[in-house]
């Protein structure tokens, strides 16, 4: 006797796919269909919606307000869902907060400015900190080159969040493929060292790391 390995039927021809049958699959028809098919399948289904990880079910009324994907918070939800998230520039932008003094954020938004003063809800010290900002013609994909860049040279990083100088995360923003638009924003109070000498310690590090990337892939 077969019996289905997901919930233990007993197989037969009324649940039992012939193509299965003859492969020796032992799953019936209606374990195939909730839990294989992508129709059906929450974690492969295109029209499936999480918030903040959670799967939000097609009787939950915010399924008929949000459009499907998985989003951090109900207010990417909400952005995703207006017009405004057709807009592709932006800025990508290097905000600090002095509770995590050797660490920076770089992410990306339509207004950088409008993007700190969301952050300084959270604070009840209002210590947030927009260093700089460049703007960019697609802001997502200058993002995830900022991630991919500042991956190599940061001590750590846990999301948009990375243990790294602020000067090399200028340094990132300054030197991204996409094609900007205007000139990069100096967001904080100047600082009266000698940029050029900053800069060239910057290129050395950058240098150092592509240099290491390329020995671990070769």
């Amino acid at each position: 006797m077969c019996t289905c390995y997901k919930c233990n039927t007993k197989l037969d021809d009324t649940n039992w796919m012939a193509s299965f049958k003859k492969r020796n699959q032992q799953i019936c028809k209606s374990c195939y269909r909730d839990r294989f098919n992508s129709k059906n399948n929450k974690i492969n289904n295109p029209k499936a919606l999480y918030i903040n990880g959670k799967y939000i079910s097609r009787k939950d009324p915010r399924y008929k307000i949000f459009k499907p994907g998985n989003y951090k918070n109900i207010n990417d939800a909400m952005f995703e869902s207006s017009a405004a998230s057709t807009i592709k520039d932006g800025y990508v932008y290097v905000i600090t907060n002095r509770a995590w003094p050797d660490w920076v954020k770089i992410g990306m938004a339509i207004d950088a400015e409008d993007r700190l003063s969301g952050y300084q809800t959270s604070s009840p010290l209002r210590d947030y900190v927009l260093e700089y900002s460049v703007h960019s013609n697609d802001r997502r994909a200058s993002e995830q080159e900022a991630h991919t860049k500042a991956t190599k040279i940061c001590i750590d990083s846990n999301g948009e969040w990375f243990k790294m100088t602020v000067e090399q995360a200028k340094h990132i923003l300054d030197n991204l493929n996409e094609q900007h638009n205007g000139l990069p924003k100096e967001t904080s109070e100047d600082k009266k060292e000698d940029k050029l000498q900053k800069r060239s310690q910057q290129e050395d590090l950058w240098t150092y790391a592509e240099n290491k990337e390329a020995e671990r892939a070769s």
